[in-house]
């Protein structure tokens, strides 16, 4: 019975995969960000088709240095020469809240804009998305806040940290694509 089981829920789902492949690469993971002062460290996925990327990140340990510690997550054009991304950043190794930064970079251009401040404690939920026509979308622990961007059709999506310790669950690079058409023999 157990082996039926699977044999219909593989059959059922590796056809839904291939004829929506945004499915395929959703499935959630954890990244331990734990770096030393003035360092940091990413995990990424290349993408095709809208971004969007979503996850819990957590403060486990802020470390003192020349940088203050940071986390985040960054949509980045294919070139690089285009992002958008929001950073949690403390004031401090020994702050209690983050400063929630949304960052836009076209070219040489780079504009950041505090928009709120969060607790530096809990656990903070995220989704960073970019709409086709380029509408920026930060959804943080219930609050949105939007910005004005450019369309980028392929790229890269990541999560971040600098100087310290942040875990990250539940994390999902997504791309959101009009659906595969079955091939018709």
């Amino acid at each position: 019975m157990k082996s039926l089981y699977r044999a219909i829920t593989w059959t059922t789902f590796i056809p839904f995969m291939f004829a929506h492949p945004a499915f395929a690469n959703a499935a959630p993971l954890s990244f331990d960000c734990d770096v030393p002062p003035d360092h940091y460290s990413s995990v990424s996925e290349d993408v095709t088709g809208l971004m969007t990327i979503s996850g819990t990140v957590k403060l486990v340990q802020m470390r003192s240095g020349n940088n203050v510690p940071v986390a985040g997550a960054r949509l980045v054009s294919a070139d690089g020469k285009n992002s958008t991304g929001f950073q949690l950043i403390a004031g401090s190794a020994h702050g209690k809240q983050f400063s929630i930064v949304l960052n836009t970079k076209r070219g040489d251009d780079l504009r950041s804009s505090t928009v709120g401040q969060i607790g530096a404690g809990g656990a903070v939920t995220f989704s960073l998305s970019l709409s086709e026509s380029g509408q920026v979308t930060l959804l943080i622990d219930g609050a949105s806040f939007n910005a004005d961007f450019i369309p980028m059709p392929s790229g890269k999506e990541m999560a971040f940290c600098s100087t310290g310790q942040f875990k990250f669950s539940d994390l999902t690079f997504v791309t959101a694509s009009a659906p595969a058409s079955p091939s018709i023999p």
